[in-house]
C-alpha cells in the first residue's frame, strides 16, 4: 500500500527563543508525517443520527455530510481501514461489530463491579442520593423514548469492509490485528465522547498509539458562554494537541490523492 504524506499540528508547551517564556507567546506549531496507509485507520467517535441538543446535531450533520463522508471515501479507496465507535448499544446494531469482539463483549462479563466506591455510592442512592446531578425530565424522556432507536448517520455506513467497534479493548484488538498504529479521529462530541470514550483519544494515547485529530470534522457541545466562538471546541482540539496532533479532513483526503 502507497504511504501518506501531510502536515499536522501540535499544541506546544514552549515559546520560541526570542519570545518571554510566557502563556501569550505559546503558538502551535506544524510538522510532516509520512504514515503507510495500512498502518492507519480512522476511527469516527459517536456519529449519531439523533441527538436531544438541536444545533449540535444540525452542525454535526453537516460536517459528517461535508467533510466525514468524502474523507472515508477517500480512506476506503486508498486502504486506510475505517472504524465506527458509535457506543457499545449503537454497534450492536451493526453485523460488523462482531469482528474483534470477545466473548466477554458478546455474551456478557461475569465479572464483579468494584467494592469501592459502592454502589450506593456510585449510583448516588441512600445517604448519597443529595450529591446526585438534579432530574432533567426532558432530557431523561428523550433517553427514554429516542435513544433506543439511534443509529449511525446512514450516509456514512459502515460499509461492508468496514469496522464497527464497541469498546477500547475491541478497538486495540483490532489494530493489533491488522498492524494499525496510526489513528485518525473524528466524530463528536469534541469535549466529552472524542476525549473520554474507552475508545477515545485519551485512553488510546495511553495505550501508545500516535493520534491524529481532524479537527474540522468534529464539534463540541458548546454553552451559552462559548457558542459565539465555538471556544469549548477550540480549547477542546487544542487540548488534544498538547499530547497528540491534528490534521485536516482536506490535507487528508489530498495525502491519499497523492498517495
Amino acid at each position: 500500500m502507497p504511504d501518506l504524506t501531510l502536515t499536522v499540528r501540535y499544541s506546544r508547551e514552549t515559546a520560541d527563543p526570542e519570545s518571554p517564556y510566557r502563556e501569550e507567546y505559546l503558538v502551535p506549531a506544524e510538522r510532516e508525517f509520512t504514515i503507510p496507509a495500512e498502518q492507519a485507520a480512522v476511527v469516527l467517535v459517536d456519529c449519531w443520527d439523533q441527538h436531544p441538543i438541536e444545533s449540535h446535531l444540525e452542525r454535526g450533520g453537516q460536517i459528517a455530510r461535508e467533510r466525514i463522508l468524502p474523507t472515508i471515501q477517500a480512506c476506503r479507496q486508498t486502504g486506510i481501514t475505517v472504524v465506527h465507535a458509535p457506543s457499545p448499544a449503537q454497534a450492536r446494531m451493526y453485523p460488523q461489530w462482531t469482528k474483534y469482539a470477545s466473548d466477554a463483549e458478546l455474551f456478557g462479563s461475569a465479572s464483579q463491579s468494584p467494592d469501592w466506591p459502592t454502589p450506593e455510592m456510585r449510583n448516588r442512592q441512600g445517604e448519597y442520593a443529595a450529591f446526585a446531578r438534579p432530574s432533567e425530565p426532558r432530557r431523561e424522556a428523550w433517553l427514554r423514548d429516542v435513544l433506543p432507536e439511534r443509529k449511525i448517520m446512514d450516509f456514512l455506513g459502515p460499509e461492508p469492509e468496514d469496522f464497527v467497534i464497541a469498546t477500547g479493548d475491541q478497538l486495540h484488538r483490532l489494530c493489533r490485528a491488522r498492524g494499525i498504529f496510526h489513528l485518525f479521529y473524528a466524530g463528536f462530541a469534541a469535549n466529552i465522547c472524542v476525549q473520554r470514550r474507552d475508545y477515545g483519544v485519551w485512553p488510546m494515547i495511553d495505550r501508545g498509539y500516535n493520534i491524529i485529530l481532524l479537527r474540522d470534522c468534529t464539534s463540541a457541545i458548546e454553552m451559552a458562554s462559548t457558542w459565539d466562538g465555538m471556544w469549548l471546541t477550540e480549547g477542546s482540539i487544542l487540548n488534544i494537541e498538547l499530547r497528540a496532533h491534528s490534521t485536516t479532513s482536506e490535507a487528508l483526503i489530498q495525502a491519499c490523492r497523492e498517495a
